[in-house]
């Protein structure tokens, strides 16, 4: 039988390994050739399969390693998951941990959407699972932060969690109202998805620094 210890061990490391989706973005974007602003563009046009010109930016959307981008957030989206579903097996023992893990479980499956059907080719099941990358995970992120505040005995880190989620959420909602039309739509997009995956890492370090004991939540105490 595998130790929780162990299962924390490589939930962490799934975690973790996210950050590779942060520095693929900057490397794909190193390879553009036409501008591409963090305001303006969504961070999708770096995935996108061909050339085209773009209504929300006037300019071309041209990603010569978008394939590199799409890899990268499929498998983003894999960590994400296997990550929230192990660590649901050992965290997840009060409502508020076990909703989390399987939103978390969830927006993972949405981002594997994201990077198997690029925004020019298959816009439907693109925009179906970037809305569950970035709005699941935004709610995933919040329940797990209170569940470590409920808890008691991460407390800092939990409140962290919250101030991300809290980020995250708004600016999901500032991205569907057009809050500043198109030149904040990138702006917007990636306040709302970079909390996620910053979440995801930040608590991934804690899976692997720190006993169990002092993560796990406590089970919920039956009034009667």
């Amino acid at each position: 039988m595998v130790s929780n210890s162990r299962i924390a061990s490589i939930a962490g490391l799934a975690w973790v390994s996210t950050v590779q989706y942060f520095v693929i973005l900057v490397v794909v974007q190193s390879r553009w050739t036409t501008p591409y602003s963090w305001t303006r563009n969504a961070i999708s046009d770096l995935g996108a399969d061909t050339c085209f010109q773009s209504e929300h930016v006037d300019t071309w959307v041209c990603s010569p390693w978008h394939v590199l981008a799409n890899i990268s957030w499929i498998l983003s989206g894999l960590c994400l998951a296997v990550g929230a579903l192990l660590a649901a097996r050992i965290y997840g023992r009060n409502r508020l941990a076990r909703v989390g893990f399987a939103l978390y479980a969830a927006a993972g499956i949405g981002l594997v959407m994201v990077g198997f059907n690029p925004e020019d080719t298959r816009i439907a099941p693109h925009t179906i699972g970037a809305i569950v990358a970035i709005a699941g995970g935004a709610v995933a992120v919040v329940l797990t932060a209170a569940a470590m505040i409920a808890d008691g005995r991460t407390p800092a880190l939990g409140r962290i969690g919250i101030a991300l989620g809290v980020i995250a959420i708004a600016s999901f909602v500032a991205t569907m109202a057009k809050v500043g039309g198109a030149e904040m739509f990138g702006l917007w997009e990636r306040l709302a998805a970079f909390p996620v995956l910053i979440w995801a890492i930040l608590h991934g370090i804690a899976m692997l620094t720190r006993p169990v004991a002092s993560l796990t939540p406590e089970p919920e105490r039956s009034l009667s």
